[in-house]
């Protein structure tokens, strides 16, 4: 069965026109914000592929409802089944990917092993709402050749999504009747679904029905005076339209039918149904593969998914539980109105396992470190006192550089098309030589003063009754005169009785290089801590470095 090489949309639901080159992947993960287009990739796919000859469209499936447009999905497959590939059927249309991972035609390009078959399948539905699905190749001016639901049926491609009830029948279309049609127990003149419904039939002829024999014996009697001889007459079941038909033969749970369970357990017999599929080569498409599983199960799901796989595997998800578990390069950003998506690199593979939640938002503030972290988490929550919009409201996400990582994580978002604002200190030299990088990434950058950290930055702009609650703050764990012996011992300043009286410019100082060294406050929650004392006191900081820090996120932060 097909695995998809190229897939092209254009006119479909949220999609005015998108292409996306996915080569030899074996698994696709898609993330992105809501409204994103993740689950219209899938339905179109499915829908381009479907092995369902009556596949119905609305005028509300054409891009904002313009039936004038025609809807074009197509798809460029590889790992074709042979008989697709006859002369008979559309071995004419084929082209080749070489070796370099170009297509080229087949009539033009020497065969060898190393080049792949592909065939281009093209579903067009006009505003008959007709759909047509023909094989084509534009290259060779050869007229597009219908392709019927039988054959569509042998790529191999299935949905799992929340009306997943039918992949538990024997029907056609479905997972378990593509398992059984390919099944090593198939005998040449039965098919095994056909061979179960007579076997069934058979078994229920012997029944005896004799709660109606009286009645038998009665109309009996009434035709042979009719002249009509019916002794052989007997009671059994007629399965033209009780039983015989594959939708009727699906599994149980003991006696219970399985559509009635949970949809947890529903999603992983689905899943486990498909992932046989997978193994012999079909195309599985999984629209929000976490839904109705706990974290540790969805995790280990996705991970069986990956390492079983021999076919092609489709997902979207919004689960930073799913992300973790894949390589950088499964991982695809969707963002609404794009025509392409944006793969990531296997060099982004820390930034991922670090910050998963990051990669389902639209702008991201690439913090220094934890205590930045925390500090934009008090002004989210400032914004959200103040009435305004929350940065989740707004898919703005924030992500720990781990001081190391800042300037690679910074330039690694903003090439993967995010917005991106960086919020660093100063003191770093080797962060100061490349923020011009940044800049040049139109990469906003919101840092401190010359040489400065943020925890000096605060010491040294804020009114003194704040710098003394930071004091407080740390002498719950350190002492009041702890700290002053520190300060004395440590860094030479002579520190007065009443010094916390006294507003010192040295003391600020001194404060702020030991805040420094010792990472007095190098954790989120001590950095949320800072941050609520510099918001509360935002009104006395005019002309001040931080007014100018505050006015730079808060305005990043409002031009979505």
């Amino acid at each position: 069965m097909a695995k998809i090489h190229t897939l092209k949309i254009a006119n479909y639901r949220g999609i005015k026109s998108f292409e996306q080159v996915f080569g030899r992947s074996e698994f696709v993960c898609l993330v992105g914000r809501g409204d994103s287009g993740k689950t219209t990739i899938l339905q179109a796919i499915s829908a381009a592929l479907s092995p369902q000859w009556n596949f119905n469209f609305y005028d509300t499936d054409f891009h904002n409802s313009n039936i004038e447009e025609p809807i074009e999905i197509t798809v460029t497959l590889f790992d074709l089944p042979e008989e697709l590939l006859t002369e008979n059927k559309f071995g004419f249309y084929k082209k080749l990917l070489n070796s370099e991972g170009q297509i080229v035609n087949s009539l033009t390009e020497e065969d060898s092993e190393e080049n792949l078959d592909l065939l281009t399948l093209r579903l067009q539905v006009f505003k008959d709402l007709e759909p047509k699905w023909q094989i084509v190749n534009e290259t060779e001016n050869l007229e597009p050749k219908d392709i019927s639901a039988s054959d569509r049926s042998k790529i191999g491609v299935f949905l799992v999504s929340d009306y997943f009830d039918k992949h538990f029948s024997w029907s056609k279309g479905n997972p378990l009747y593509l398992l059984s049609k390919n099944s090593d127990t198939k005998k040449e003149d039965e098919f095994p679904i056909l061979a179960a419904l007579r076997g069934a039939k058979s078994k229920v002829d012997r029944t005896s029905f004799d709660h109606f024999d009286e009645i038998i014996k009665e109309i009996e009697k009434s035709a042979n005076n009719l002249g009509l001889d019916i002794k052989n007459t007997r009671t059994t079941i007629d399965f033209k339209d009780v039983f015989l038909s594959e939708d009727k033969l699906c599994l149980h749970d003991n006696h219970i039918p399985y559509r009635l369970r949970g949809k947890g357990s529903k999603r992983l017999l689905s899943f486990a149904i498909q992932s046989e599929l997978v193994k012999a080569g079909g195309i599985v498409l999984i629209d929000e593969i976490e839904q109705g599983l706990e974290p540790d199960r969805v995790r280990f799901l996705v991970n069986r998914l990956r390492k079983q796989n021999s076919g092609q595997i489709f997902i979207t998800t919004h689960s930073s539980n799913v992300i973790v578990e894949l390589n950088a390069n499964d991982i695809y950003l969707t963002k609404k109105n794009c025509s392409k998506l944006m793969p990531f690199d296997t060099e982004f593979q820390g930034c991922i396992r670090n910050n998963p939640e990051a990669f389902f938002t639209k702008k991201v503030i690439v913090c220094e470190g934890a205590t930045e972290v925390g500090i934009c988490r008090s002004i989210n929550e400032h914004r959200i006192s103040l009435g305004k919009d929350s940065f989740s409201l707004l898919g703005i996400g924030i992500v720990d550089g781990t001081g190391s990582n800042f300037i690679d994580y910074c330039t690694k978002f903003k090439k993967s098309g995010f917005d991106v604002c960086a919020f660093c200190d100063s003191d770093d030299k080797g962060i100061n030589r490349k923020k011009e990088d940044l800049r040049i990434l139109n990469v906003t950058i919101v840092d401190c003063n010359t040489d400065k950290s943020i925890e000096q930055q605060l010491f040294s702009d804020l009114p003194w009754d704040s710098v003394m609650h930071l004091v407080e703050y740390v002498s719950s764990e350190k002492t009041e005169e702890g700290i002053k012996l520190l300060i004395n011992n440590q860094y030479g300043v002579e520190i007065q009785q009443d010094w916390c009286d006294k507003d010192s410019q040295e003391i600020r100082d001194t404060l702020g290089l030991a805040a420094k060294d010792k990472g007095w406050f190098k954790r989120i929650d001590h950095g949320e801590f800072l941050g609520q004392v510099w918001i509360n006191s935002l009104a006395k900081l005019e002309g001040k470095k931080l007014l100018e820090q505050y006015s730079a996120i808060s305005s990043w932060t409002d031009n979505v």
